[in-house]
């Protein structure tokens, strides 16, 4: 089960990544004012595919992650663990107090503006406690 939803992720963000234009940096021509992207080499692409953390740990792959997520109406599942992973890299007690605050009202609270599902924060809870 576990192996053919991990099959399914995969083929389905590869799809996304062969007909998006997304993620990249913008690059302008002199004659067309027309953005165009530079894509990932596909040595970098097989990485994904072979770890999540190679995925995220890629620019180009977080922001292609997150293009898909918000095609499936989910961004809001990378930004709750962006902030949780920022969050477990502070020092200071006084930016952990403010940050953990922010990620409660932004995620957490009831009808918080970008609500994750209710067994992402325990979830998370359980991961950061390990």
């Amino acid at each position: 089960m576990k192996r053919t939803l991990l099959k399914d992720w995969k083929t389905r963000l590869s799809y996304f990544l062969q007909n998006s234009s997304a993620p990249g940096k913008p690059k302008t021509g002199k004659k067309s004012k027309q953005q165009t992207f530079i894509k990932p080499s596909p040595e970098e692409a097989q990485l994904w595919a072979e770890a999540f953390d190679e995925l995220l740990a890629s620019k180009y792959g977080l922001a292609a992650f997150r293009a898909f997520l918000k095609s499936e109406f989910c961004e809001e599942n990378i930004e709750f663990w962006l902030a949780c992973e920022d969050f477990k890299k502070t020092k200071s007690p006084q930016k952990l107090s403010s940050k953990a605050r922010k990620i409660y009202t932004d995620f957490i609270e009831k009808e918080a503006p970008k609500e994750v599902r209710r067994q992402a924060p325990q979830i998370t809870f359980n991961t950061v406690e390990t």
